[in-house]
């Protein structure tokens, strides 16, 4: 009897090839070369280089002479990197790229987090001629200004998205944030302007407030399973309408939620706290899980799967929207309630 063929894991985002839907989201682990190395020996798709920020560029070109404080919409990867931001700016990580993409062979994705467009865009070419496969597009800013009309922030966005997809050859996705208005019409825009992938969503480190000081603290929260639930339901979603490739990047812990994800449509994912938990050897592992899933399942590889519970196939597709939500508010009888507290009738 012949040896059981293994499940074939390899896919594409935005047409880059990649031997793994399992990709390693921008953070500080990729400011090592060898932490890159073990993440392709562990069989990782891609990699994110961790984000080049407009506001590093602009301080590099003297476009700005205030100092850049951390703020509490900034992300993980931000919380360590800003404050060495004038030991390793601009150049020294486009230089850092070129170094890295000597070293390794899978793709790598620069990463790009941006507001407003300047002369920071040029630096979008540079990641390009550094070496990198594909770009990420981060465009999440807080908007404070209560006179700012929603309409104004998302032309704004779109006028970025615009500007660096004109200024490289190379695929770019646009990571969003779940908070705009309409998630599902910005993304169609995005689209319209360009983008060739979509990556949903960015994380964000809200502050809290310690009462023994009386100060609000930003703290590292790694990401649980659960987070998962509101990318992978827009991408239930979205994968049937839009024309255009999706990555999910938040929550994916396991090789099952890999598969969670692809079965809504997604491409890829992008894997950063189960790294973090577990080392970044961990990628084989939920690569493993992925193909005995598969194995399980009886597909041969990931296109036999994805999609297949998109909104569109499923068998209720308002699985995915408020009937579902008023559903499970009406199941009292799975509702945990302390003791003493009968569930409503």
């Amino acid at each position: 009897m012949g040896e059981m063929k293994m499940a074939d894991l390899s896919t594409s985002f935005m047409g880059i090839r990649m031997t793994s839907p399992v990709v390693v989201g921008a953070s500080l682990l990729s400011n090592r070369i060898d932490n890159i190395k073990r993440a392709e020996e562990a069989g990782a798709g891609g990699l994110v280089v961790y984000s080049l920020f407009q506001e590093q560029i602009e301080l590099e070109t003297k476009e700005v002479d205030e100092e850049i404080e951390i703020g509490a919409e900034r992300f993980a990867e931000s919380l360590t990197y800003f404050p060495h931001m004038e030991h390793a700016g601009p150049r020294e990580h486009i230089m850092w790229i070129e170094r890295t993409r000597k070293e390794v062979n899978f793709p790598l994705f620069g990463s790009l987090n941006a507001t407003s467009k300047g002369k920071w865009i040029e630096y979008a070419k540079q990641l390009e001629s550094a070496g990198c496969n594909g770009l990420e597009l981060n465009l999440y800013s807080l908007e404070t200004d209560p006179n700012k009309p929603g309409e104004e922030i998302e032309k704004q966005s779109l006028e970025v998205v615009s500007e660096v997809k004109s200024s490289v050859s190379i695929p770019v996705a646009v990571k969003l944030s779940p908070w705009y208005t309409s998630v599902a019409n910005f993304a169609k825009k995005v689209v319209e302007v360009g983008a060739d992938g979509i990556v949903m969503f960015n994380r964000f480190y809200q502050p809290i407030i310690n009462p023994e000081t009386e100060s609000p603290e930003i703290r590292l929260e790694l990401s649980t399973p659960a987070e998962s639930r509101l990318p992978m339901r827009w991408i239930a979603i979205l994968s049937d309408v839009l024309d255009v490739d999706i990555a999910e990047s938040t929550g994916v812990h396991t090789g099952l939620d890999v598969a969670r994800q692809i079965l809504v449509g997604a491409r890829a994912v992008q894997t950063v706290s189960a790294l973090y938990e577990n080392g970044i050897d961990h990628i084989s592992v939920m690569n493993r899980e992925l193909s005995e899933w598969m194995d399980s399942k009886g597909y041969a590889d990931i296109d036999a799967f994805r999609g297949k519970l998109s909104q569109k196939n499923v068998a209720d597709p308002y699985a995915f929207e408020r009937a579902q939500y008023i559903e499970i508010l009406m199941r009292t009888h799975e509702h945990k309630t302390a003791p003493g507290i009968a569930p409503s009738i």
